[in-house]
Protein backbone atom coordinates (compact mmCIF):
# COMPACT_ATOMS: atom_id res chain seq x y z
CA UNK A 1 0.00 0.00 0.00
CA UNK A 2 1.30 3.45 -0.84
CA UNK A 3 1.66 6.19 1.74
CA UNK A 4 -0.11 9.54 1.74
CA UNK A 5 2.74 11.32 -0.06
CA UNK A 6 2.79 8.76 -2.86
CA UNK A 7 -0.98 9.00 -3.29
CA UNK A 8 -0.77 12.78 -3.53
CA UNK A 9 1.99 12.53 -6.12
CA UNK A 10 -0.15 10.16 -8.20
CA UNK A 11 -3.11 12.55 -8.12
CA UNK A 12 -0.94 15.55 -9.10
CA UNK A 13 0.20 13.63 -12.15
CA UNK A 14 -3.18 12.16 -13.09
CA UNK A 15 -3.52 14.34 -16.20
CA UNK A 16 -0.28 13.00 -17.62
CA UNK A 17 -1.43 9.44 -16.95
CA UNK A 18 -4.72 10.09 -18.74
CA UNK A 19 -2.94 11.63 -21.74
CA UNK A 20 -0.55 8.71 -21.98
CA UNK A 21 -3.47 6.29 -22.20
CA UNK A 22 -5.48 8.09 -24.91
CA UNK A 23 -5.47 6.77 -28.45
CA UNK A 24 -3.83 3.45 -27.68
CA UNK A 25 -5.11 2.05 -30.98
CA UNK A 26 -4.15 -1.54 -31.75
CA UNK A 27 -0.89 -1.69 -33.71
CA UNK A 28 0.04 -4.42 -36.13
CA UNK A 29 3.56 -4.75 -34.72
CA UNK A 30 3.17 -5.88 -31.12
CA UNK A 31 6.67 -7.30 -30.75
CA UNK A 32 8.06 -6.58 -27.31
CA UNK A 33 4.81 -5.09 -26.03
CA UNK A 34 2.82 -6.20 -23.01
CA UNK A 35 -0.67 -5.79 -21.58
CA UNK A 36 -1.52 -4.80 -18.04
CA UNK A 37 -4.87 -5.89 -16.60
CA UNK A 38 -6.64 -6.72 -13.36
CA UNK A 39 -7.80 -10.27 -12.83
CA UNK A 40 -8.84 -13.02 -10.45
CA UNK A 41 -6.60 -16.09 -10.43
CA UNK A 42 -8.17 -19.45 -9.48
CA UNK A 43 -6.85 -21.78 -6.83
CA UNK A 44 -4.25 -24.27 -8.07
CA UNK A 45 -6.57 -27.30 -8.11
CA UNK A 46 -9.23 -25.29 -9.96
CA UNK A 47 -6.67 -24.20 -12.56
CA UNK A 48 -5.64 -27.83 -13.12
CA UNK A 49 -9.28 -28.86 -13.54
CA UNK A 50 -9.89 -26.03 -16.03
CA UNK A 51 -6.89 -27.16 -18.08
CA UNK A 52 -8.21 -30.73 -18.09
CA UNK A 53 -11.66 -29.56 -19.23
CA UNK A 54 -9.98 -27.61 -22.04
CA UNK A 55 -8.06 -30.69 -23.10
CA UNK A 56 -11.23 -32.82 -23.16
CA UNK A 57 -13.19 -30.22 -25.16
CA UNK A 58 -10.38 -29.83 -27.71
CA UNK A 59 -10.11 -33.60 -28.22
CA UNK A 60 -13.88 -34.11 -28.36
CA UNK A 61 -14.26 -31.58 -31.17
CA UNK A 62 -11.08 -32.52 -33.03
CA UNK A 63 -9.46 -29.12 -32.56
CA UNK A 64 -5.77 -28.49 -33.07
CA UNK A 65 -5.42 -26.15 -30.09
CA UNK A 66 -4.62 -27.51 -26.67
CA UNK A 67 -5.54 -25.86 -23.37
CA UNK A 68 -3.62 -23.04 -21.75
CA UNK A 69 -1.11 -24.14 -19.12
CA UNK A 70 -2.82 -24.22 -15.73
CA UNK A 71 -0.59 -21.40 -14.42
CA UNK A 72 -2.07 -19.01 -17.02
CA UNK A 73 -5.71 -19.59 -16.05
CA UNK A 74 -7.42 -16.39 -14.89
CA UNK A 75 -10.62 -14.35 -15.05
CA UNK A 76 -10.03 -10.88 -16.49
CA UNK A 77 -11.66 -7.99 -14.65
CA UNK A 78 -10.51 -4.64 -16.07
CA UNK A 79 -7.89 -3.79 -18.71
CA UNK A 80 -5.22 -1.19 -17.96
CA UNK A 81 -3.50 -0.81 -21.34
CA UNK A 82 -0.83 -1.93 -23.79
CA UNK A 83 2.74 -0.67 -23.37
CA UNK A 84 6.06 -1.00 -25.17
CA UNK A 85 8.01 -0.76 -21.90
CA UNK A 86 7.22 -1.32 -18.25
CA UNK A 87 5.09 1.74 -17.29
CA UNK A 88 6.23 2.44 -13.74
CA UNK A 89 4.08 5.58 -13.48
CA UNK A 90 0.94 3.69 -14.48
CA UNK A 91 1.70 0.84 -12.08
CA UNK A 92 2.16 3.42 -9.31
CA UNK A 93 -1.23 4.92 -10.14
CA UNK A 94 -2.94 1.52 -10.22
CA UNK A 95 -1.38 0.53 -6.89
CA UNK A 96 -2.63 3.74 -5.29
CA UNK A 97 -6.14 3.22 -6.67
CA UNK A 98 -6.50 -0.47 -5.86
CA UNK A 99 -5.37 -0.01 -2.24
CA UNK A 100 -8.68 1.76 -1.58
CA UNK A 101 -10.93 -1.04 -2.93
CA UNK A 102 -13.25 -2.69 -0.41
CA UNK A 103 -15.07 -5.85 -1.42
CA UNK A 104 -15.81 -9.07 0.45
CA UNK A 105 -14.65 -12.49 -0.82
CA UNK A 106 -17.22 -14.14 -3.08
CA UNK A 107 -17.83 -17.37 -4.95
CA UNK A 108 -16.68 -17.69 -8.55
CA UNK A 109 -18.71 -20.33 -10.36
CA UNK A 110 -18.75 -21.54 -13.96
CA UNK A 111 -21.25 -24.18 -15.08
CA UNK A 112 -20.64 -24.46 -18.82
CA UNK A 113 -18.18 -24.34 -21.71
CA UNK A 114 -18.93 -21.73 -24.36
CA UNK A 115 -17.39 -19.91 -27.31
CA UNK A 116 -16.57 -16.23 -26.85
CA UNK A 117 -16.82 -14.98 -30.44
CA UNK A 118 -15.19 -11.58 -29.98
CA UNK A 119 -12.09 -13.14 -28.47
CA UNK A 120 -12.10 -16.38 -30.54
CA UNK A 121 -11.92 -18.16 -27.21
CA UNK A 122 -13.30 -21.39 -25.81
CA UNK A 123 -13.97 -20.63 -22.16
CA UNK A 124 -15.68 -21.57 -18.93
CA UNK A 125 -18.65 -19.31 -18.35
CA UNK A 126 -22.06 -18.90 -16.80
CA UNK A 127 -25.37 -17.61 -18.11
CA UNK A 128 -25.86 -15.59 -14.92
CA UNK A 129 -23.38 -12.90 -13.90
CA UNK A 130 -22.90 -12.61 -10.16
CA UNK A 131 -23.64 -9.25 -8.56
CA UNK A 132 -20.42 -9.44 -6.55
CA UNK A 133 -18.09 -9.62 -9.55
CA UNK A 134 -20.01 -6.90 -11.40
CA UNK A 135 -19.80 -4.65 -8.33
CA UNK A 136 -16.05 -5.29 -8.20
CA UNK A 137 -15.68 -4.55 -11.91
CA UNK A 138 -17.48 -1.22 -11.47
CA UNK A 139 -15.53 -0.29 -8.34
CA UNK A 140 -12.18 -0.99 -10.03
CA UNK A 141 -13.18 1.19 -12.98
CA UNK A 142 -14.18 4.05 -10.67
CA UNK A 143 -10.92 3.86 -8.72
CA UNK A 144 -8.89 3.93 -11.95
CA UNK A 145 -10.86 6.92 -13.18
CA UNK A 146 -10.15 8.71 -9.89
CA UNK A 147 -6.39 8.65 -10.55
CA UNK A 148 -6.70 9.56 -14.23
CA UNK A 149 -6.36 6.12 -15.79
CA UNK A 150 -8.51 4.96 -18.70
CA UNK A 151 -12.07 4.26 -17.58
CA UNK A 152 -12.76 0.61 -18.40
CA UNK A 153 -16.33 -0.08 -17.28
CA UNK A 154 -18.24 -2.46 -19.55
CA UNK A 155 -21.99 -2.76 -18.82
CA UNK A 156 -22.04 -6.06 -20.76
CA UNK A 157 -19.11 -7.48 -18.83
CA UNK A 158 -19.48 -11.27 -18.57
CA UNK A 159 -16.69 -13.00 -16.64
CA UNK A 160 -15.16 -16.11 -18.19
CA UNK A 161 -12.00 -18.19 -17.98
CA UNK A 162 -10.37 -18.82 -21.35
CA UNK A 163 -9.34 -22.44 -21.87
CA UNK A 164 -7.79 -21.89 -25.30
CA UNK A 165 -8.18 -19.70 -28.38
CA UNK A 166 -9.82 -21.15 -31.49
CA UNK A 167 -12.10 -19.73 -34.18
CA UNK A 168 -14.17 -22.91 -34.28
CA UNK A 169 -17.68 -22.22 -32.92
CA UNK A 170 -17.69 -24.86 -30.19
CA UNK A 171 -21.32 -25.43 -29.11
CA UNK A 172 -22.26 -24.39 -25.60
CA UNK A 173 -22.27 -27.36 -23.25
CA UNK A 174 -23.09 -27.78 -19.58
CA UNK A 175 -20.52 -29.23 -17.23
CA UNK A 176 -21.35 -32.37 -15.26
CA UNK A 177 -20.02 -30.53 -12.21
CA UNK A 178 -19.58 -26.78 -11.87
CA UNK A 179 -16.12 -25.25 -11.44
CA UNK A 180 -16.10 -23.03 -8.38
CA UNK A 181 -13.90 -21.45 -5.73
CA UNK A 182 -13.92 -18.52 -3.32
CA UNK A 183 -12.17 -15.45 -4.76
CA UNK A 184 -10.17 -13.90 -1.91
CA UNK A 185 -7.97 -11.49 -3.85
CA UNK A 186 -7.46 -9.80 -7.20
CA UNK A 187 -4.17 -9.15 -8.95
CA UNK A 188 -2.42 -6.92 -11.48
CA UNK A 189 -1.02 -9.07 -14.30
CA UNK A 190 1.41 -8.27 -17.07
CA UNK A 191 1.07 -10.46 -20.17
CA UNK A 192 3.71 -10.42 -22.88
CA UNK A 193 2.06 -10.30 -26.31
CA UNK A 194 2.86 -13.31 -28.46
CA UNK A 195 4.23 -15.29 -25.52
CA UNK A 196 2.63 -17.60 -22.99
CA UNK A 197 4.08 -15.61 -20.14
CA UNK A 198 2.33 -13.71 -17.35
CA UNK A 199 3.89 -11.87 -14.43
CA UNK A 200 1.99 -10.89 -11.28
CA UNK A 201 2.90 -7.28 -10.47
CA UNK A 202 0.77 -6.75 -7.35
CA UNK A 203 -2.15 -8.25 -5.45
CA UNK A 204 -4.88 -7.02 -3.11
CA UNK A 205 -7.04 -9.00 -0.69
CA UNK A 206 -10.82 -8.95 -0.90
CA UNK A 207 -12.19 -7.92 2.49
CA UNK A 208 -15.01 -5.80 3.88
Amino acid sequence: MLGKAANEAVRRDQKSFASANRGNARRFDDAGKSNLFLAIVPERDVAFRAAEIGREVSQRHGLSKGPRPHELMHVSLNPIGKYADFPEDVVLAVSAAMATVKAAPFEMMFDRVLHVAGANAVALGNSVRSEEIMDLHVQLAKEMWAVGLTFSYNPRFMPHMTLFHDEAPVPEQMLAESVSWIAREFVLLRSFIGKSEYVCIDRWPLRD
